[in-house]
């Protein structure tokens, strides 16, 4: 598949649009339900968040107090995924939910019927007969047509917003009983100091901005605290700065160290040739090599390599035993499963070819008596001087 620079163009053009538009839609669910969910993460993860919110709301009689703007919501009536779908069913206006009385997702038909006029309700149970949830709000909502009750009155409670032109007292007013003092340059040093110890590991780059941002919006929402993020930014870069600077400085120095060692070693050889001496040339005896180099049977291999090893075995797992042939499912077969390296050291070339003409000849002898079980060696994920083992199907 091939695309020419004006498709490359509409596609890169296309995913940013996609990207501000979950982005426009996180910030004005922050604007509408405030703290109580979470907007960071995938936009499926808050949209459900905001969903369970809302349920709350409505079981407390506040939903109708909620008002997005259009603009944002109605863009989401066609996403793949459902919980984004209900929630922009719940938050659109009802003249854009004709599109939503055929969704596939019961849940969200379920909300578009209890939003739509009636006569639409009846025509969305001729195209889902067998919805017993549908045809139940259906029922009831005729009841109360027919009744004539009208909608209850909605009062604000909290921190909800008003109603009519009349404004409910914000939460942090009525918390706050005195103003705050400015937050002191010590308190950011030491915030950022934090944020360094948590995250200064962190491989990726340009993590001090989402950091910052959850902080200082964790802060807000527990204590009603306004923290100047851009102050404390500039601090978190500061501390970054000198801890690249000391690093650029430890390689520099650690640099210089290898390269006087390196020439001494150069002037001590050199004075050794001027001499006429050659260094003595140490024989070391390797039993690994020894192993890898001897010809002896695969059997004799696989035996001197479990001693070398100090490997040690165990029974093949129940979910691999069931597949043997034969009456041999009934036998207990032994297989490697952990082992240590006879040096006490890390992996070295000669360990693997080792391990590895280990594992051909233990799965050749498999092979042989007709079963499908192949042995793979692997390292340890703690200690670099032992071996693992896994058995696994052919």
């Amino acid at each position: 598949m091939r695309l020419n620079l004006g498709e490359l163009q509409a596609v890169v053009k296309r995913t940013l649009d996609e990207e501000r538009a979950v982005e426009a839609l996180k910030q004005e669910i922050k604007r509408v339900l405030g703290p109580a969910v979470i907007i960071e993460g995938k936009l499926e993860e808050v949209t459900a968040s905001a969903n369970a919110w809302m349920d709350v709301l409505d079981r407390t009689g506040r939903s109708s107090n909620m008002d997005f703007t259009p603009l944002v919501t109605t863009g989401f009536l066609d996403h793949r995924h459902p919980a984004v779908r209900e929630f922009a069913a719940r938050v659109v206006p009802e003249k854009f939910l004709g599109k939503l009385t055929k969704d596939p997702e019961s849940r969200v038909r379920h909300i578009v019927a209890s939003r739509v006029p009636l006569p639409v309700v009846r025509e969305m149970l001729k195209s889902f007969k067998n919805d017993d949830e549908l045809r139940l709000i259906y029922k009831r909502r005729k009841k109360l047509h027919e009744a004539g009750i009208a909608q209850p009155k909605v009062e604000p409670m909290g921190h909800d917003p008003g109603i009519e032109g009349r404004l409910s007292e914000p939460m942090g007013k009525s918390a706050k009983q005195a103003p705050v003092p400015d937050l002191s340059e010590n308190w950011y040093k030491h915030m950022a100091w934090r944020l360094m110890h948590e995250y200064g590991r962190n491989i990726e780059y340009a993590w001090e901005e989402l950091a910052v941002r959850r902080l200082c919006s964790s802060i807000r929402a527990t204590s009603l605290v306004e923290v100047d993020a851009a102050k404390l930014l500039k601090h978190v870069k500061d501390l970054i700065k000198e801890k690249e600077e000391l690093a650029m400085e430890r390689n520099a120095l650690r640099e210089t160290l290898a390269w006087l060692d390196k020439q001494a070693e150069q002037e001590k050889l050199d004075e050794a040739l001027n001499e006429n001496t050659l260094p003595e040339l140490k024989e070391v005896d390797d039993p690994v090599r020894a192993l890898v180099e001897s010809r002896v049977t695969p059997e004799q291999f696989i035996e001197h390599a479990k001693v070398l090893f100090r490997i040690q075995e165990g029974q093949l797992p129940m979910a691999i035993r069931k597949y043997r042939l034969g009456e041999g499912n009934t036998k207990v077969t032994a297989m490697p499963v952990i082992g240590w390296l006879p040096h006490g050291g890390s992996f070295r070339a000669i360990d693997e070819r080792a391990l590895d003409m280990f594992c051909e000849h233990w799965n050749k002898r498999q092979a042989a008596d007709g079963e499908p079980v192949r042995l793979k060696w692997s390292t340890h994920p703690t200690d670099i001087s032992k071996v693992g083992f896994s058995a696994m199907l052919s």
